[in-house]
């Protein structure tokens, strides 16, 4: 009986442990949102099994007011990559690839370093950014504004009128001849220099059409198109209801406003190499899936095997890859970074947003940051967020402390 009683004490003391240290974050994240020029963000702590903390600050639309919540729907920027990784995983579990496939046997089109045209590009250089695949100027041409009547250049900077300029000259393709005209020898926008000179598996080079071309694999493999496999893999069997691809894939009252770090209103825009960074999500919808995908690490059943998921989040890199990119904590799995101290993730940023989404497989606590305000090379926006994600450490750290 006093062996209930301690257990039930424990429990109790917890919860209001936890309730008091999340007040207390409210306060600090409040004050930090007052002196900063973030039009809004939002914040989520959590294990794989419980949400410990989450939140909405400023607001989704500052001319309406319309307040940021937990189901604010934003794009997500490359935090949308790790998408590709699940769905890789799922494609290799069904039989459908294996990581060393050259895509040449896939593609319908044909793809060669134009310097090394004897060493085959592989499925696993695409997914670990080893491709030797470089994202040149020709890679903004993804970029189009959904609406070009929003858009008056009278309201930005100089500064903020190179990007918006360049969306609205863009035309639209299928991410199949986007990807030809970039990568293929008589591409409109083909160029030696879309490659790297060393060959592929020498080095790694971020790659966002190198993750988009994955993308464009998968389906040609899995015979569905990419937004189908993934809702039919992940978000249905997550229960993301208010997330996907399009702007039509969510309740558009939910949708934010995204703004330049000097508060200008961005108009809305579409990436035609969309899995690479166009997925748009809420706070509370995004959690479940990192929630769900750490259970699927741990030993509990999800959308893939736990040992796709462990293949998946392990780390890749040699020295002789890496070249120093970061720091020496850092490497990378499929689509997602891996840190030494045990930190499994990814970011994302695009113009008038910025997101943060990482969890640690010691102690098994994930953490969430989105924000509606871009960032660029503002420094008082970049040390606003560095102020929240220090917050955030710090209530995860003492949770963890706690149990």
């Amino acid at each position: 009986m006093k062996t209930l009683q301690v257990l039930l004490f424990c429990c109790i003391s917890l919860y209001v442990n936890a309730q008091l240290k999340g007040e207390q974050l409210d306060q600090k994240l409040e004050n930090i949102y007052k002196s900063s020029k973030i039009a809004g963000f939002g914040v989520s702590v959590f294990t794989p099994n419980q949400i410990l903390y989450q939140n909405g600050f400023g607001y989704a639309d500052k001319e309406t007011q319309k307040p940021y919540t937990i189901n604010t729907v934003q794009n997500i920027g490359s935090v949308s990559k790790t998408f590709i990784g699940v769905a890789l995983m799922k494609a290799i579990e069904e039989g459908k690839l294996s990581i060393d496939t050259p895509i040449n046997d896939i593609l319908p089109f044909r793809i060669n370093h134009p310097r090394h045209p004897e060493t085959p590009i592989t499925v696993k250089h695409l997914a670990t950014h080893t491709s030797s695949i470089l994202d040149t100027d020709a890679y903004e041409k993804s970029y189009i504004l959904e609406n070009e009547a929003e858009f008056d250049e009278k309201k930005y900077t100089k500064s903020e009128l190179k990007d918006l300029i360049l969306m609205k000259s863009n035309k639209k393709y299928s991410l199949e001849a986007f990807l030809k005209n970039h990568l293929t020898s008589k591409g409109e926008w083909f160029r030696k220099n879309n490659f790297s000179k060393l060959q592929p598996g020498d080095r790694y080079e971020y790659s966002n059409i190198g993750s988009a071309l994955l993308a464009y694999i998968i389906e040609i493999a899995t015979e569905t198109s990419f937004t189908e496999y993934t809702q039919q893999i992940i978000l249905d069997p997550l229960g993301m209801s208010d997330s996907g691809w399009s702007y039509e894939a969510s309740n558009p009252e939910n949708y934010a406003s995204i703004y330049t770090e000097n508060g200008n209103k961005i108009p809305r825009y579409d990436l035609i190499t969309y899995p690479d960074g166009g997925f748009r999500s809420s706070i509370k919808d995004l959690s479940a899936y990192l929630q769900g995908l750490m259970k699927g690490y741990y030993g509990e059943d999800s959308v893939l095997k736990t040992a796709s998921f462990q293949q998946m989040m392990s780390a890749k890199l040699d020295k002789d890859q890496l070249n120093n990119k970061g720091n020496e904590k850092d490497n990378y799995g499929f689509f997602w970074e891996v840190g030494t101290s045990g930190k499994i993730g990814h970011n994302g940023s695009d113009p008038g947003i910025l997101t943060l989404m990482y969890f640690n497989k010691n102690d098994q606590i994930g953490a969430i940051f989105f924000m509606n305000t871009g960032l660029e090379e503002d420094k008082d926006v970049l040390q606003s967020v560095k102020s929240i994600w220090k917050e955030v450490k710090q209530y995860r750290s003492e949770y963890s402390k706690s149990l």
